[in-house]
């Protein structure tokens, strides 16, 4: 999510995503509305087996799979969902240990999606970190550490993580790494809250390519575009309205995860607009904020800062 209003990808032909995916397993975090669920929807058109996860109630999910199902012609079993509450580190955990508990052969992983974020909320995490650093950042930072073990290249093709940014991360005034300030509560959307936990998103996935071996496993920052989904659900009525009129949908806001998950020779590490590398924030820049950042989220994880993968 973020600015433009309008995404400049209307201007020019379309990528339309073609590579099949038959049999490869994808993860989509918040997959049952919006971008995420036009994310689960077109890998499921590409023959991809989707797992489909968030923390509102199983039956919107169940709803969601039957509605992709109906969509795409997928069969149904090709399609399951599992609750992750991305507001707790103990809820990444616990979605990790029964991934850890699926039979064998449905472990290895293709793809994990990390779509799901918020614009903002009142308070702060169970965990004691500002919402919109917990639900965009933090969280997806423990996710994706935990994931890696099940993440495996197939026929020649590495796995991809993919991570939904917004061009909000290039409005800040730079990488944030107080914890001070990190655990007291934001002001939502139009603060710099926002814009930092998607500048921490993008230094993430540079810091993640560093640190994995591209043939194997592959990581991207998207930005979808402002679009008309759920997102806003927090905004008055007429602001709603107001950017339903001008913004996206959904399916085209997804077409650049899509096009991260499926592609092939696309750079690691790198931030992806329109279905294209774009310029990221020149904040980004600095090697000493970024590992600060890296080696921080790892201590407020659990997770070790030398080891990439867990033991």
């Amino acid at each position: 999510m973020g600015f433009p209003p309008i995404s400049s990808a209307a201007q020019k032909p379309q990528w339309v995503p073609r590579n099949e995916q038959t049999s490869r397993r994808f993860i989509v975090t918040g997959a049952n509305r919006g971008i995420g669920f036009a994310t689960a929807t077109g890998l499921a058109a590409l023959g991809a087996h989707v797992v489909l996860a968030g923390h509102e109630p199983s039956e919107s999910f169940s709803e969601a799979m039957d509605r992709i199902a109906m969509e795409t012609g997928c069969a149904r079993d090709s399609l399951s969902y599992m609750p992750l509450d991305l507001r707790s580190l103990d809820s990444v955990r616990q979605f990790a240990k029964s991934w850890q508990q699926r039979p064998e052969a449905e472990r290895a992983l293709f793809g994990l999606i990390n779509n799901a974020g918020i614009a903002g909320m009142p308070g702060v995490s169970p965990d004691g970190f500002e919402m919109c650093f917990q639900v965009n950042y933090l969280s997806m930072f423990l996710l994706t550490r935990l994931m890696l073990p099940y993440l495996h290249p197939v026929d020649g093709e590495p796995a991809r993580i993919v991570c939904v940014s917004s061009s909000a991360h290039l409005f800040t005034l730079g990488i944030p790494t107080d914890e001070k300030y990190l655990r007291q509560p934001g002001a939502g959307f139009f603060s710099l809250r926002y814009g930092e936990s998607k500048l921490c998103v993008n230094s993430f996935v540079r810091q993640l390519a560093k640190r994995l071996d591209s043939a194997q496993v592959q990581a991207f920052a998207v930005h979808p575009g402002s679009t008309a989904s759920g997102f806003w659900s927090s905004f008055p009525a007429w602001a709603q309205r107001c950017i339903a009129s001008v913004a996206q949908d959904p399916s085209a806001a997804a077409r650049t995860s899509l096009y991260c998950a499926t592609e092939s020779k696309l750079l690691s590490g790198g931030y992806y607009a329109g279905c294209e590398q774009a310029n990221a924030s020149f904040w980004l820049g600095s090697a000493e904020k970024s590992e600060q950042l890296w080696l921080k989220s790892c201590a407020w994880t659990g997770t070790s800062p030398n080891s990439i993968l867990p033991k």
